[in-house]
């Protein structure tokens, strides 16, 4: 799914998880679509999402809103959710503002899908 020229999105659906695939710009005129895309997943059904960002050439304050209502919304449903292949700058951001704390953010989707897949956790 495209969000005007800033944003792009595709769903892979494996075995044990879905896998969000972002490329472009996270800000405030995509951030609303692409909240409205995940909670549109997470009400799907409870299997882990995974949302990877290696695609993410920007993210502004609009986009750290998403990940932590997106965070909110899994929590209510029981849906482990991760972010995948933050750059060190949107990473740093994270780190920075405390929403690493409260997002599970890992660098590879193999760490992610085997955590959130093996793990008896309640995210």
């Amino acid at each position: 799914m495209r969000y005007g020229m800033h944003l792009e999105t595709n769903l892979v659906d494996c075995l044990d998880c879905r896998i969000l695939i972002l490329a472009g710009e996270i800000d405030v005129h995509t951030g609303p679509r692409l909240r409205s895309r995940i909670f549109d997943l997470l009400d799907e059904n409870t299997s882990p999402l995974l949302i990877d960002m290696t695609g993410v050439a920007f993210c502004d304050s609009a986009g750290l809103a998403v990940a932590a209502a997106a965070q909110r919304h899994a929590r209510e449903r029981g849906c482990p959710l991760a972010l995948v292949g933050l750059s060190a700058r949107v990473n740093r951001v994270f780190q920075v503002t405390g929403l690493d704390r409260f997002v599970a953010t890992y660098p590879t989707l193999a760490d992610a899908a085997r955590d959130l897949t093996e793990s008896d956790r309640p995210w």
